[in-house]
Protein backbone atom coordinates (compact mmCIF):
# COMPACT_ATOMS: atom_id res chain seq x y z
CA UNK A 1 0.00 0.00 0.00
CA UNK A 2 1.12 3.60 -1.40
CA UNK A 3 2.30 5.26 2.33
CA UNK A 4 0.89 8.71 1.90
CA UNK A 5 2.75 12.62 2.89
CA UNK A 6 -0.77 13.35 4.61
CA UNK A 7 -2.93 11.86 7.21
CA UNK A 8 -6.75 11.74 7.20
CA UNK A 9 -8.07 11.21 10.73
CA UNK A 10 -11.87 11.46 11.47
CA UNK A 11 -14.19 10.92 14.24
CA UNK A 12 -16.92 7.76 13.81
CA UNK A 13 -19.54 9.87 12.50
CA UNK A 14 -17.23 11.62 9.53
CA UNK A 15 -15.35 8.38 9.23
CA UNK A 16 -18.41 6.29 8.40
CA UNK A 17 -19.84 9.15 5.91
CA UNK A 18 -16.41 9.42 4.23
CA UNK A 19 -16.05 5.39 4.08
CA UNK A 20 -19.33 5.51 2.48
CA UNK A 21 -19.50 8.45 0.09
CA UNK A 22 -15.47 9.34 -1.12
CA UNK A 23 -14.79 13.09 -0.37
CA UNK A 24 -16.94 16.14 -2.00
CA UNK A 25 -17.19 19.43 -0.93
CA UNK A 26 -20.84 19.48 -0.05
CA UNK A 27 -20.19 17.26 3.18
CA UNK A 28 -18.53 20.07 4.65
CA UNK A 29 -20.46 22.89 6.36
CA UNK A 30 -17.51 24.25 8.32
CA UNK A 31 -13.30 25.20 7.61
CA UNK A 32 -10.96 25.49 10.36
CA UNK A 33 -7.66 27.46 10.91
CA UNK A 34 -5.34 26.89 14.21
CA UNK A 35 -3.09 29.19 15.74
CA UNK A 36 0.85 28.16 14.70
CA UNK A 37 2.71 31.13 12.46
CA UNK A 38 5.31 30.00 10.38
CA UNK A 39 3.71 25.98 10.90
CA UNK A 40 1.36 27.09 8.43
CA UNK A 41 4.12 26.53 5.91
CA UNK A 42 3.96 22.96 5.73
CA UNK A 43 0.49 22.99 4.46
CA UNK A 44 0.52 25.92 2.24
CA UNK A 45 -0.20 24.18 -0.87
CA UNK A 46 -2.73 22.16 0.52
CA UNK A 47 -4.65 24.96 1.38
CA UNK A 48 -4.74 26.31 -2.17
CA UNK A 49 -5.57 23.20 -3.54
CA UNK A 50 -8.78 23.17 -1.36
CA UNK A 51 -9.37 26.73 -1.83
CA UNK A 52 -8.63 26.28 -5.64
CA UNK A 53 -10.25 23.13 -6.84
CA UNK A 54 -12.04 21.52 -3.84
CA UNK A 55 -14.03 24.05 -3.00
CA UNK A 56 -14.27 25.27 -6.47
CA UNK A 57 -17.72 26.20 -7.84
CA UNK A 58 -19.24 26.15 -4.09
CA UNK A 59 -22.57 27.79 -4.41
CA UNK A 60 -24.12 26.98 -0.47
CA UNK A 61 -22.46 28.93 2.46
CA UNK A 62 -19.89 27.08 4.28
CA UNK A 63 -18.44 28.63 7.50
CA UNK A 64 -14.53 29.14 8.49
CA UNK A 65 -13.16 29.84 12.07
CA UNK A 66 -9.85 30.33 12.75
CA UNK A 67 -6.83 32.24 15.08
CA UNK A 68 -4.21 34.09 14.23
CA UNK A 69 -2.52 32.39 11.29
CA UNK A 70 -5.44 30.29 10.97
CA UNK A 71 -7.77 33.63 10.41
CA UNK A 72 -4.53 35.28 7.90
CA UNK A 73 -5.52 31.63 5.96
CA UNK A 74 -9.30 31.32 6.02
CA UNK A 75 -9.40 35.39 4.88
CA UNK A 76 -8.12 34.08 2.18
CA UNK A 77 -10.11 31.19 1.13
CA UNK A 78 -12.51 34.45 1.22
CA UNK A 79 -11.16 35.94 -1.77
CA UNK A 80 -12.20 36.11 -4.97
CA UNK A 81 -8.84 34.10 -6.29
CA UNK A 82 -8.17 32.29 -3.21
CA UNK A 83 -5.27 30.58 -4.40
CA UNK A 84 -3.53 33.51 -5.56
CA UNK A 85 -3.73 35.45 -2.06
CA UNK A 86 -2.71 32.37 -0.29
CA UNK A 87 0.36 32.76 -2.79
CA UNK A 88 0.58 36.62 -1.80
CA UNK A 89 0.14 35.63 1.93
CA UNK A 90 2.73 32.48 2.02
CA UNK A 91 5.37 35.11 -0.10
CA UNK A 92 4.61 38.03 2.54
CA UNK A 93 5.34 35.73 5.96
CA UNK A 94 8.21 34.05 4.23
CA UNK A 95 10.02 37.45 3.42
CA UNK A 96 9.29 39.53 6.30
CA UNK A 97 11.70 41.55 6.97
CA UNK A 98 13.07 43.75 10.56
CA UNK A 99 15.41 46.46 10.97
CA UNK A 100 16.94 44.96 13.91
CA UNK A 101 17.46 41.56 15.16
CA UNK A 102 15.03 42.57 18.14
CA UNK A 103 12.12 44.01 16.82
CA UNK A 104 10.03 45.68 18.97
CA UNK A 105 6.59 44.70 18.93
CA UNK A 106 5.21 48.13 17.12
CA UNK A 107 7.17 46.72 14.17
CA UNK A 108 6.52 43.07 13.81
CA UNK A 109 2.61 44.22 14.06
CA UNK A 110 4.02 47.15 11.37
CA UNK A 111 5.02 43.97 9.44
CA UNK A 112 2.43 41.77 10.64
CA UNK A 113 -0.13 44.59 9.01
CA UNK A 114 1.89 44.66 5.63
CA UNK A 115 1.03 40.60 5.04
CA UNK A 116 -2.59 41.73 5.67
CA UNK A 117 -3.02 44.03 3.23
CA UNK A 118 -0.51 42.26 0.85
CA UNK A 119 -2.83 38.86 0.89
CA UNK A 120 -6.26 41.35 0.58
CA UNK A 121 -5.01 43.63 -2.10
CA UNK A 122 -6.82 46.40 -2.67
CA UNK A 123 -10.28 45.49 -2.63
CA UNK A 124 -10.00 42.21 -0.43
CA UNK A 125 -11.63 43.77 2.55
CA UNK A 126 -15.19 44.03 1.17
CA UNK A 127 -14.60 40.99 -0.90
CA UNK A 128 -14.29 39.22 2.71
CA UNK A 129 -16.65 41.49 4.33
CA UNK A 130 -19.52 40.69 1.73
CA UNK A 131 -18.67 37.39 0.85
CA UNK A 132 -22.20 35.75 0.88
CA UNK A 133 -20.66 31.54 0.10
CA UNK A 134 -17.62 31.98 2.92
CA UNK A 135 -18.70 33.05 5.88
CA UNK A 136 -15.65 34.14 8.19
CA UNK A 137 -14.95 34.25 12.03
CA UNK A 138 -12.04 35.41 13.22
CA UNK A 139 -11.25 34.64 16.88
CA UNK A 140 -9.41 37.33 18.86
CA UNK A 141 -9.27 37.86 22.61
CA UNK A 142 -9.74 41.69 24.60
CA UNK A 143 -7.53 41.69 27.72
CA UNK A 144 -9.43 42.65 30.66
CA UNK A 145 -7.74 45.04 33.03
CA UNK A 146 -3.96 45.28 32.97
CA UNK A 147 -4.12 42.86 29.71
CA UNK A 148 -5.04 45.45 27.89
CA UNK A 149 -1.39 47.77 28.82
CA UNK A 150 1.34 47.15 26.42
CA UNK A 151 3.85 48.02 29.03
CA UNK A 152 6.27 45.11 29.20
CA UNK A 153 6.72 45.63 32.63
CA UNK A 154 2.61 45.49 33.60
CA UNK A 155 1.40 42.91 30.98
CA UNK A 156 4.32 40.16 31.23
CA UNK A 157 3.08 38.76 35.14
CA UNK A 158 -0.22 39.54 34.21
CA UNK A 159 -0.18 37.12 31.32
CA UNK A 160 2.04 34.71 33.63
CA UNK A 161 -0.94 34.59 36.31
CA UNK A 162 -3.25 34.08 33.10
CA UNK A 163 -1.37 30.83 32.39
CA UNK A 164 -1.26 29.37 35.89
CA UNK A 165 -4.53 30.24 36.33
CA UNK A 166 -5.45 28.10 33.36
CA UNK A 167 -3.34 25.32 34.83
CA UNK A 168 -5.96 24.72 36.85
CA UNK A 169 -8.94 25.82 35.00
CA UNK A 170 -9.77 26.40 31.86
CA UNK A 171 -12.49 28.66 32.77
CA UNK A 172 -10.57 30.58 34.70
CA UNK A 173 -9.29 32.68 31.52
CA UNK A 174 -12.62 34.29 31.39
CA UNK A 175 -10.96 36.33 34.24
CA UNK A 176 -8.41 37.52 32.26
CA UNK A 177 -9.82 37.63 28.93
CA UNK A 178 -12.90 38.22 26.73
CA UNK A 179 -13.29 36.04 23.19
CA UNK A 180 -14.40 38.50 20.89
CA UNK A 181 -15.05 36.93 17.30
CA UNK A 182 -15.70 38.91 13.99
CA UNK A 183 -18.02 37.47 11.61
CA UNK A 184 -19.68 37.99 8.52
CA UNK A 185 -23.66 38.01 7.91
CA UNK A 186 -26.25 39.18 10.79
CA UNK A 187 -25.49 37.17 13.25
CA UNK A 188 -21.98 34.37 14.06
CA UNK A 189 -22.79 30.93 12.42
CA UNK A 190 -20.40 29.44 15.20
CA UNK A 191 -21.65 29.36 19.09
CA UNK A 192 -19.01 29.37 21.37
CA UNK A 193 -20.32 27.45 25.29
CA UNK A 194 -17.11 28.05 26.95
CA UNK A 195 -16.11 31.48 28.32
CA UNK A 196 -17.24 34.85 27.62
CA UNK A 197 -18.07 35.38 24.23
CA UNK A 198 -18.85 38.75 22.32
CA UNK A 199 -19.53 38.61 18.73
CA UNK A 200 -19.03 41.69 16.58
CA UNK A 201 -19.96 41.76 12.48
CA UNK A 202 -17.46 42.00 10.18
CA UNK A 203 -16.91 45.04 7.97
CA UNK A 204 -14.54 46.63 4.95
CA UNK A 205 -13.80 48.96 8.18
CA UNK A 206 -12.43 46.54 10.12
CA UNK A 207 -11.28 43.06 8.36
CA UNK A 208 -7.73 43.74 8.49
CA UNK A 209 -8.03 44.91 11.91
CA UNK A 210 -9.59 41.81 13.13
CA UNK A 211 -7.23 39.62 11.08
CA UNK A 212 -3.99 41.13 12.32
CA UNK A 213 -5.57 41.14 16.27
CA UNK A 214 -6.26 37.60 16.04
CA UNK A 215 -2.59 36.80 14.95
CA UNK A 216 -0.88 39.84 17.49
CA UNK A 217 1.28 37.51 20.38
CA UNK A 218 1.29 39.53 23.51
CA UNK A 219 4.70 40.87 24.22
CA UNK A 220 5.56 39.75 20.50
CA UNK A 221 3.49 42.25 18.78
CA UNK A 222 1.26 45.54 20.30
CA UNK A 223 -2.44 44.40 20.00
CA UNK A 224 -4.75 46.04 18.01
CA UNK A 225 -6.73 48.95 19.73
CA UNK A 226 -10.73 49.76 19.57
CA UNK A 227 -11.09 47.93 16.35
CA UNK A 228 -13.78 49.69 14.09
CA UNK A 229 -17.70 48.10 15.27
CA UNK A 230 -16.16 46.52 17.95
CA UNK A 231 -16.34 47.32 21.95
CA UNK A 232 -13.76 49.74 22.73
CA UNK A 233 -10.23 47.50 23.89
CA UNK A 234 -6.90 46.35 22.88
CA UNK A 235 -7.42 42.75 20.88
CA UNK A 236 -5.04 40.31 20.54
CA UNK A 237 -4.27 36.39 19.51
CA UNK A 238 -7.02 34.26 19.32
CA UNK A 239 -4.91 31.61 20.26
CA UNK A 240 -4.71 32.13 23.90
CA UNK A 241 -8.38 30.89 24.35
CA UNK A 242 -8.53 29.02 20.91
CA UNK A 243 -5.03 27.37 19.78
CA UNK A 244 -6.20 24.38 17.92
CA UNK A 245 -9.68 24.94 19.29
CA UNK A 246 -11.38 22.15 21.40
CA UNK A 247 -14.03 21.59 19.20
CA UNK A 248 -16.87 22.03 21.75
CA UNK A 249 -18.22 24.92 19.71
CA UNK A 250 -21.24 24.33 17.54
CA UNK A 251 -21.47 24.86 13.76
CA UNK A 252 -23.56 24.50 10.82
CA UNK A 253 -25.02 20.92 10.14
CA UNK A 254 -22.25 19.28 8.22
CA UNK A 255 -19.01 17.80 8.46
CA UNK A 256 -15.96 20.30 9.37
CA UNK A 257 -13.07 20.08 7.48
CA UNK A 258 -9.50 21.15 9.52
CA UNK A 259 -6.42 21.20 7.26
CA UNK A 260 -3.73 21.29 10.52
CA UNK A 261 -0.35 20.96 10.45
CA UNK A 262 -0.09 18.18 13.73
CA UNK A 263 -1.74 15.15 13.75
CA UNK A 264 -3.09 16.48 17.32
CA UNK A 265 -4.95 19.70 18.54
CA UNK A 266 -4.02 21.43 21.93
CA UNK A 267 -7.05 23.79 23.24
CA UNK A 268 -5.42 26.94 24.21
CA UNK A 269 -2.26 28.64 23.87
CA UNK A 270 -1.36 27.70 27.28
CA UNK A 271 -2.49 24.31 27.12
CA UNK A 272 0.48 23.41 25.30
CA UNK A 273 2.27 21.80 27.89
CA UNK A 274 -1.23 20.07 29.32
CA UNK A 275 -1.41 16.75 27.33
CA UNK A 276 -4.21 15.55 29.26
CA UNK A 277 -5.98 18.81 28.08
CA UNK A 278 -5.74 17.97 24.66
CA UNK A 279 -8.55 17.20 22.27
CA UNK A 280 -10.04 13.48 22.02
CA UNK A 281 -11.52 11.45 19.62
CA UNK A 282 -14.95 12.29 21.16
CA UNK A 283 -14.87 16.08 20.23
CA UNK A 284 -14.14 15.01 16.62
CA UNK A 285 -17.06 13.10 16.33
CA UNK A 286 -18.06 15.21 12.52
CA UNK A 287 -14.48 16.35 11.94
CA UNK A 288 -11.81 15.51 9.23
CA UNK A 289 -8.15 16.21 10.03
CA UNK A 290 -5.24 16.39 7.41
CA UNK A 291 -2.29 16.75 8.09
CA UNK A 292 1.63 15.68 7.15
CA UNK A 293 2.33 12.28 7.97
CA UNK A 294 5.78 12.11 10.64
CA UNK A 295 6.98 10.30 7.95
CA UNK A 296 6.76 13.40 5.58
CA UNK A 297 7.45 15.86 8.84
CA UNK A 298 10.99 13.44 8.71
CA UNK A 299 12.02 14.72 5.86
CA UNK A 300 11.47 18.00 5.78
CA UNK A 301 15.24 19.56 6.59
CA UNK A 302 15.49 20.21 10.70
CA UNK A 303 13.25 17.14 10.41
CA UNK A 304 10.23 19.20 11.85
CA UNK A 305 7.56 22.41 10.53
CA UNK A 306 9.09 25.72 10.68
CA UNK A 307 8.06 27.45 14.34
CA UNK A 308 8.71 30.73 16.03
CA UNK A 309 12.04 29.61 17.20
CA UNK A 310 13.43 29.29 13.70
CA UNK A 311 13.86 33.00 14.52
CA UNK A 312 16.45 32.63 16.82
CA UNK A 313 17.90 29.68 16.37
CA UNK A 314 18.77 30.87 12.21
CA UNK A 315 20.06 33.77 10.74
CA UNK A 316 18.07 35.67 8.00
CA UNK A 317 19.41 33.52 4.95
CA UNK A 318 18.81 29.92 6.43
CA UNK A 319 15.46 31.02 7.51
CA UNK A 320 14.35 32.00 4.48
CA UNK A 321 16.10 28.86 2.89
CA UNK A 322 14.22 26.29 5.35
CA UNK A 323 10.76 28.00 5.14
CA UNK A 324 11.55 27.83 0.86
CA UNK A 325 12.52 24.56 1.07
CA UNK A 326 9.37 23.28 3.39
CA UNK A 327 6.81 25.43 1.31
CA UNK A 328 7.72 23.85 -1.98
CA UNK A 329 7.94 20.41 -0.64
CA UNK A 330 4.26 20.63 0.62
CA UNK A 331 3.34 19.99 -2.73
CA UNK A 332 3.98 16.52 -2.42
CA UNK A 333 1.26 17.01 0.13
CA UNK A 334 -1.32 18.33 -1.54
CA UNK A 335 -0.47 16.29 -4.10
CA UNK A 336 -1.81 12.93 -2.11
CA UNK A 337 -4.84 14.36 -0.79
CA UNK A 338 -5.40 15.08 -4.49
CA UNK A 339 -4.64 11.71 -4.95
CA UNK A 340 -6.85 10.14 -2.63
CA UNK A 341 -10.23 12.44 -3.23
CA UNK A 342 -10.18 12.21 -6.90
CA UNK A 343 -8.95 8.32 -7.40
CA UNK A 344 -12.48 7.24 -7.52
CA UNK A 345 -11.51 4.17 -5.26
CA UNK A 346 -13.52 3.98 -2.12
CA UNK A 347 -11.79 1.38 -0.66
CA UNK A 348 -7.62 3.06 -1.32
CA UNK A 349 -9.63 6.05 0.78
CA UNK A 350 -11.12 3.69 3.05
CA UNK A 351 -7.99 2.28 3.79
CA UNK A 352 -6.19 5.75 4.49
CA UNK A 353 -8.57 7.04 6.65
CA UNK A 354 -7.76 6.53 10.24
CA UNK A 355 -10.86 6.60 12.55
CA UNK A 356 -10.34 7.94 16.17
CA UNK A 357 -11.86 6.34 19.06
CA UNK A 358 -14.19 8.42 21.88
CA UNK A 359 -11.19 8.69 24.46
CA UNK A 360 -8.20 8.34 22.18
CA UNK A 361 -5.44 11.24 21.56
CA UNK A 362 -5.06 11.42 17.55
CA UNK A 363 -1.11 11.27 17.76
CA UNK A 364 -1.09 8.60 20.05
CA UNK A 365 -2.73 6.09 17.46
CA UNK A 366 -0.29 3.47 16.59
CA UNK A 367 -1.50 4.15 12.78
CA UNK A 368 -0.49 7.53 12.73
CA UNK A 369 3.14 7.54 14.67
CA UNK A 370 3.93 4.64 11.52
CA UNK A 371 2.55 6.64 8.66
Amino acid sequence: MKRYSCVLLAGASAARRIREEGLHQQQFSTLIGASGGPKWLAISHLDRLLAGEFFAGRNTPITSVGSSIGSFRNMCYALEDAPAAIGRLEDAYINQQYESDRPTPAEVTAVGEKMVLAALGPTGAQQVANNPIWQSHFVTVRGRGPLASENRAVLAPVLMASAMANAVSRRTLRAFWDRVVFHTGESASIQFDNLRTVNTRLSEHNVSDAVLASGAIPLVMAGVQNPHGAPAGNYRDGGITDYHFDLAFRHPQGLALYPHFFPYMVPGWFDKSLSWRWVRGGAMENTLLVAPSPAFVASLPYGKVPDRDDFRRLTEDELRKYWNTVADMNRRLADDFFELWQSGNRGALADHLIEVGRDDLPHKLDRVTAA
